[in-house]
């Protein structure tokens, strides 16, 4: 019985290792969210700071010249028992540092303890896996990981046994060392340099690209990488208006942040803002007036606009329009005259806010002076 258990193990294992023993790299990807399609390779090299001899980092351009992907070979020595294999695997980034895959040399394969090749269900769970950014093996020694009684050569994967239970859910069974190796390598230096050169590349065009994606973390990052980094031209201002609403408030707060002072010279952005305000929650319209302070002037319509809506803000809102009319120096008798009806409202708050900017601006009507007075007779 044992014998035939031997025999069968053994022929699954020349046959696991017989499938990876192709003409072709053997691929295991996430699904690419940008569409580009790469049209040429271009080397550069770096002096990263880890442990590899390998200083090049390749990136595949589209026909239009912009980045599509990464790749770095990764090649490290993976011990069992004092016995080591070559860890060779090419890893895969897409523009905005994110881990797009990894990729087998011809002929190469992973392996498990006792030398024991990944099943194919095993290389589609190592692949999600390095895929989590959040993953705990970013706050994990390999000492964590594996107890120290069970390895002593520097590189070793632990049999399973020896691997700390409470992570087993975060590596492939018995290839904890791979696992950890691969996962750090990815978030590692060479992740940053992937970052450097996609923001080197980026333009109005790259940037609405990237905003196209289907995943979160790579519009969060476009909207990142443009105010500082690119000059919105049209279409991407009318993008990024696009991602100011009640829907997404991470998607929104960014859209808000990557629009620049410069930006805010215009009439018509500031008026676009104003309709965004005008339709926004809270917490959106707070995020709206904060920007507006950016602006090197306040656009008169926006002014009066706000002033209208005075009475059916609530306090905090109030006070923040006031700060801003008092940044840009507004002292117009008809906004003027709108802020005092706030002397009348009940909340101490509201009309104390009223009060200190009329006092500030002091406007040059006997009505509104009469209202001053007589709201400081009224105060307890």
């Amino acid at each position: 019985m044992n014998r035939c258990r031997v025999f069968f193990e053994l022929i699954v294992l020349v046959l696991a290792v017989s499938a990876f023993r192709s003409d072709q790299p053997t691929r295991y990807f996430l699904y690419p969210t940008i569409a580009l399609k790469p049209a040429s390779v271009q080397s550069f090299t770096f002096e990263f700071d880890d442990e590899l001899s390998d200083d090049t980092l390749f990136q595949n351009r589209s026909k239009e010249g912009y980045p599509v992907s990464y790749y770095r070979r990764l090649k490290a020595s993976v011990c069992f028992d004092e016995k080591c294999r070559l860890l060779d695997v090419v890893i895969y980034w897409n523009i905005t540092g994110r881990y797009l895959g990894f990729e087998l040399p011809v002929k190469e394969f992973l392996s498990k303890s006792d030398h024991e090749p990944f099943t194919d269900e095993e290389y589609h769970r190592l692949n999600a896996l390095l895929a989590d950014g959040q993953s705990p093996l970013g706050n994990l020694s390999y000492e964590e990981l594996v107890p120290r009684p069970y390895f002593s050569v520097k590189g070793i994967d632990a049999v399973t046994s020896a691997t700390a239970k409470n992570v087993l859910d975060y590596i492939v069974k018995g290839a904890a060392y791979t696992t950890y190796k691969m996962w750090h390598f990815i978030y590692g230096p060479t992740k940053n340099r992937v970052e450097e050169l996609t923001t080197k590349s980026l333009s109005p065009a790259l940037v609405l690209k990237i905003l196209e994606s289907d995943d979160p973390s790579d519009k969060l990052w476009a909207l990142n990488h443009i105010n500082g980094f690119v000059k919105p031209d049209r279409a991407l201002r009318d993008q990024l208006l696009d991602f100011i609403n009640n829907s997404n408030f991470s998607l929104s707060e960014r859209a808000i942040h990557a629009i620049s002072a410069a930006d805010l010279r215009s009439d018509s952005l500031q008026l676009s803002l104003l309709a965004k305000f005008n339709q926004a929650d809270y917490s959106q319209k707070k995020l709206l007036i904060k920007k507006m302070n950016e602006a090197p002037f306040l656009n008169a319509e926006v002014k009066n606009n706000l002033a209208d809506q005075l009475q059916k803000l609530n306090a905090e809102l109030i006070g923040d329009v006031l700060g801003l009319y008092q940044k840009f120096a507004v002292k117009d008798l008809e906004i003027c005259g709108k802020v005092s009806k706030l002397l009348h409202n009940e909340n101490r708050f509201i009309s104390q806010k009223a009060l200190k900017f009329l006092e500030n601006a002091n406007p040059d009507d006997q009505v509104i002076a009469k209202e001053m007075a007589d709201y400081r007779l009224r105060k307890p």
